[in-house]
């Protein structure tokens, strides 16, 4: 596990290093995941029996404030969100899947990978010029596993 020192959350792209740092971090951070069984009944019994299946995803759901005033307008910072739902294509064909992302967030996931499930844009406040000078983005994360995981593993992290 790596120590972490920011001071302030955010999302990083890790193949390109594209940010988007929280201007004010999240007041909550919903953590989900769920274990599936199957359930068998056996007859004459009050209760089926339950055999595991497998797990669901694991995601973690937020709401970040972006402001005027931060390294990025926040009309870039929308854009560059939006973008991480997107895959890349080489004419027709696709070349790569939506980004693969790190939370930023102290030592609380340090180095699990992430993709953006959804971001709902509320654009809030505009400038006489009509730019969106603050927007709320709902955000829900999809945990990236490309191999399982066991309870020890978790309880040794």
């Amino acid at each position: 596990m790596r120590n972490r020192t920011e001071q302030q959350g955010g999302l990083v792209d890790v193949d390109t290093g594209e940010r988007v740092m929280f201007d004010f971090n999240p007041d909550a951070i919903q953590d989900d995941k769920a274990t599936e069984f199957a359930e068998i009944s056996i007859p004459g019994m009050s209760h089926p029996r339950l055999q595991f299946t497998g797990g669901s995803a694991r995601t973690l759901s937020f709401t970040v404030y972006l402001h005027y005033g931060a390294t990025d307008s926040v009309p870039d910072m929308i854009k560059r969100l939006q973008s991480w739902l997107y895959p890349e294509y080489n004419g027709e064909i696709l070349e790569k899947a939506p980004a693969k992302l790190l939370l930023v967030f102290g030592d609380t996931w340090p180095d699990e990978l992430w993709l953006l499930r959804s971001c709902n844009i509320s654009r809030k406040r505009f400038d006489k010029n009509l730019e969106c000078i603050f927007a709320e983005a709902a955000i829900e994360l999809v945990e990236y596993i490309d191999k399982s995981r066991s309870a020890g593993e978790l309880r040794e992290a």
